[in-house]
């Protein structure tokens, strides 16, 4: 016999599941020409270890991605994002910040996140 749920009963929905969410970094490589832009690495927040990890990074500008690292992010409207405070607010919105030397980021992926 198959139980219905109840008021008490918990229910599991993809919103209540840890997450990770993907973050890619492009370098431009001709000005207003972004079918040439390369991708320069993917980071991604995990909900599970509460902490950000690098996926990869292109050799090129592994250096590079790692200097927004540890900074904090100026969003368009003025507002201050915290790396060290507030580092999943950080890497959700690392797309809507202006980063230097001709990189930019991209929120790519949200998935769930399985436990290893």
């Amino acid at each position: 016999m198959e139980e219905t749920p109840t008021e008490d009963t918990p229910t599991t929905t993809d919103e209540s599941l840890p997450k990770r969410y993907y973050v890619q970094f492009w370098k431009k490589v001709q000005p207003a020409e972004p079918r040439f832009d390369v991708i320069a690495g993917t980071i991604y927040w995990s909900d599970v270890k509460q902490d950000i990890i690098i996926e990869g990074l292109n050799n090129a500008f592994s250096s590079d991605i790692e200097r927004f690292f540890g900074n904090d992010l100026v969003l368009p409207n003025g507002v201050f994002v915290s790396y060290e405070l507030t580092p999943k607010e950080w890497v959700l919105n690392l797309h809507n910040a202006q980063l230097v030397d001709g990189f930019y980021a991209v929120n790519s992926l949200e998935t769930i996140d399985e436990t290893e």
